[in-house]
This record gives structure tokens, C-alpha cells and sequence, in this order.
């Protein structure tokens, strides 16, 4: 069968579908683009924003809406979370949530045969076994992605992510260790770590993400490792340490700080106060003055004051972060702050996330001018007008005019100069 892909919603959705892509290929099958014709559609859904599933909807319908009809597939976490909904969408086939993945092959196989509509979809906040997957080696890519982690413990009061992805799971470590093996003889030179909430790592095997991050720098190979979003109550002094002491590990942390005031921070159920997260700030910048930090901001959260937006503002210019992902409160249902009164008006929740990253692009300007007249390490992705481009170590788009051919090479990038958001250089 030809099998075409869609995915919305974060790193971690991508991943999953690059492992359900490889599912079907050992089985057989060839996978084309979402816009060609295949015998069936898999979409790979976004629950955590009101905007996730309206786009999950759209991709569904426009599968649906494919003639002669196809197979369509549906799964991911709006899938979880929302399955007799989706299965209500005419010219729906299968619905399959998250613990039932390992089996999606089958069922599209059997329903190809059999053409029984299906639901598949359990309780998965009962799963407390890792789900294995199989990790994508595609070669064309630069960078390569391991998941290590599944799951989410916090219950921020805002999130659906524990009701879409269930408790915290990890990769054994004998298991995480063997792929990131095999993904550096797969010759890929950055390798990213992954996890809904990958500083959770280990607490169901009673190892940390420290533990892990020791075994793999112990492998040999022209490679760096990034690390997805971690958390702040997740470092300790050790992890700070080992993360700012080795330069295979990207001098980039996107450590999500949700929003600058204390009483939103409390209603939102986020376990520190500004002043812990100020000072792990401080205590990173302490080992390594130059390291990027981003953030995950919620702007419009029930019951935000403008004089708690603008201590937001104020927070976030003073930590000068590289980036900052800027998200407008959606209410989910079955979480607490969905019943939560003082709902912040659409059009006000427009214009403060205007404000943010109007701030945003400020801080990022300003940190990445640090950079002139310094050197960074960099991963050239891909050839443009003359030269090639391609990711620092901090998360900075790099440029440089060349007639080598870098592709997949680590070098290191005089920088010179900076345009817009992307630094330029020479060799």
C-alpha cells in the first residue's frame, strides 16, 4: 500500500511519526507525501491548544474528503483524548490511540482487508511500561532524533499532556544507549534527545537524565547531543555541571517559564516560584556566561492582571532569553483551569502575545550580537546562494558564502556579522 504521513504539534509528534514510517516501510510499504494520492492517510493529531485540534480536524476532513475514498487513519493525542469524537467524522476508518501504535500496521492491514471501521483506544494513563517504537534512521536528514521519555507527572493545571501521553515512562538505559549507538554509525552528527518531559528521565527506573547523559558521552564518534525541553525543577547543581562542562552537549537549555507573574505561576500549579527560576538562570550563566536559554510563555491565563502581564514583560527582558515560544491560553477540557473564572478576552490575549514577541525578538537580536567577533560550532544542513547555512551549538542560524560542500559537517564559524536573527561568518 502507499501510506501518506501528516503530523501536527510538537518534536515529540514529529518523532512518533518518523517510527510509524518506519513500521510501515519494514512491512512492505511505500510512504508518499500527504498531498499524493495513497490508499491510506495517517494523521498524527495536536490536542495540547484549541488551535491543535482545529487543525487536526481540517487535515482529517481533507483526507476525508480524497475520492475514490481512502483508508484514514487517526491517531496522536487528540486521537486519546477525544476518540468518540473523531471516530463521529464521516469517512473516518480507524481511531488509535497511543498504547495501541506498536499494532498501527496491523490494524490498517486488517481493515484493508476487512474494511470493519475501529476504535482503539485505552485508558493510558494505565500504561506504566515503556511503548517501543522503532527509531528512525533516515540518512538524508543531519540530525537525529531518540526519544527517551513519555509521559508527564506535573499536572500544570492548564495541560492535557498527562491525559494525552499518560504517566512519566523512560527508555531503559541498556535500550537508549544502543540506539543513540546506532545512530552515530548512522553517521548523524547532532542527535537530539527527546521527551515530553525529558528531565523526568529515570524516575520510573530510578536513574536520572544525568545517569543517561554520562553513559552516552562515554561513546566515541564526531557527534553532539541536544537536548530537548528540561523543566526547572529538574536541574540540580550535578546537571548543570556536566551539561556546561562538555562541549558535545549543545550550549542551548529551553527551559519553560510559562509566565513572569507569581500568582499566575500558582494557579497554573507550576511548582517554583520567580525567584528559584531566576537564580537557576544565574547558576547556568555562572558556568558558562554565553549559554542560550529559551522559554515556553502562556499569555491570557485566567484570572492575568495587565499588572501581572506587565511583570511578565519585565521578568522576561531582564533573563534575556535566545527565544521565546509565546502560546495564547487555551482552555482543555477535563483540566483544572478550564473551570476557572476571569477569562482573559480574545482580542487581549492577541495583543500581549504581540507584546512578547515583540520582546522576543529583541532579546534574541541582542543575544546573538554577543557572538560577533567570536567563534561557534556549527552544523551545515544545507547549501544556498553561494554558501551554506546551517545550526549553532546555541540554536543560531549560521551563515556562510563557501563553494565547499559542508553537508553534514561540523566546523567551526568566525562570525562577522548578524542579519536579522541569522549570524554571518567565514571559515
Amino acid at each position: 500500500m502507499k501510506i501518506a504521513f501528516h503530523t501536527l504539534g510538537c518534536k515529540v509528534n514529529q518523532t512518533d511519526t518518523e517510527s510509524l514510517m518506519v513500521m510501515f516501510r519494514e512491512q512492505g510499504h511505500d510512504i508518499v507525501p500527504f498531498d499524493e494520492h495513497a490508499d491510506a492517510y495517517i494523521i498524527n493529531t495536536c490536542a495540547v491548544t484549541n488551535l491543535g485540534e482545529r487543525k487536526s480536524r481540517q487535515s482529517i476532513r481533507r483526507a476525508t474528503g480524497i475520492t475514490p475514498a481512502p483508508i484514514v487513519v487517526v491517531t496522536g493525542c487528540y486521537a486519546q483524548t477525544a476518540s468518540g469524537e473523531i471516530a463521529g467524522i464521516p469517512g473516518v476508518n480507524l481511531v488509535v490511540g497511543m498504547a495501541q501504535r506498536p499494532r498501527l500496521v496491523q490494524l490498517v492491514e486488517e481493515y484493508y482487508r476487512d474494511r470493519q471501521n475501529k476504535v482503539d483506544v485505552n485508558d493510558i494513563g494505565l500504561e506504566r511500561s515503556w511503548i517501543k517504537l522503532p527509531v528512525s534512521h533516515r540518512t538524508e536528514r543531519t540530525r537525529g532524533t531518540l526519544k527517551v521519555q513519555e509521559g508527564c507527572d506535573q499536572f500544570c493545571s492548564y495541560c492535557i499532556v498527562p491525559l494525552a501521553r499518560g504517566r512519566i515512562r523512560s527508555l531503559p538505559l541498556r535500550e537508549a544507549v544502543a540506539e543513540f549507538n546506532a545512530l552515530v554509525a548512522s553517521n548523524y552528527r547532532e542527535i537530539v534527545l527527546t521527551g515530553i518531559h525529558l528531565g523526568a528521565y529515570g524516575k520510573d527506573l530510578d536513574l536520572t537524565l544525568k545517569d543517561l547523559l554520562r553513559e552516552l558521552l562515554k561513546i566515541e564518534g564526531n557527534f553532539r547531543i541536544r537536548l530537548g525541553s528540561i523543566e526547572p525543577k529538574d536541574f540540580d547543581d550535578h546537571l548543570i555541571e556536566l551539561i556546561t562542562s562538555d562541549n558535545r552537549i549543545c550550549q542551548y537549555l529551553h527551559i519553560p517559564l510559562q509566565n513572569g507573574s507569581g500568582p499566575i505561576l500558582k494557579l497554573m500549579n507550576r511548582h517554583y516560584s520567580l525567584e528559584y527560576y531566576q537564580d537557576l538562570l544565574r547558576r547556568i550563566r555562572l558556568k558558562n556566561p554565553l549559554i542560550a536559554i529559551g522559554t515556553d510563555l502562556i499569555v491570557g491565563f485566567p484570572g492575568e492582571t495587565a499588572e501581572d502581564f506587565d511583570q511578565t514583560c519585565q521578568f522576561i527582558e531582564k533573563q534575556a532569553f535566545s527565544r521565546i515560544h509565546v502560546f495564547r491560553f487555551s482552555a482543555r477540557k477535563g483540566t483544572v483551569a478550564a473551570t476557572f473564572p476571569d477569562k482573559v478576552p480574545g482580542p487581549v490575549k492577541e495583543e500581549r502575545s504581540n507584546k512578547v514577541q515583540a520582546i522576543a525578538s529583541k532579546t534574541a537580536a541582542e543575544y546573538g550580537g554577543q557572538f560577533i567577533g567570536k567563534e561557534v560550532e556549527t552544523l551545515f544542513e544545507e547549501s544556498t546562494d553561494g554558501g551554506w547555512t546551517g545550526l549553532s551549538g546555541e540554536y543560531l542560524r549560521t551563515e556562510i558564502i563557501t563553494n565547499m560542500d559542508l553537508k553534514n559537517k561540523l566546523k567551526k564559524v568566525l562570525i562577522t556579522g548578524i542579519s536579522g536573527n541569522i549570524l554571518k561568518g567565514t571559515l
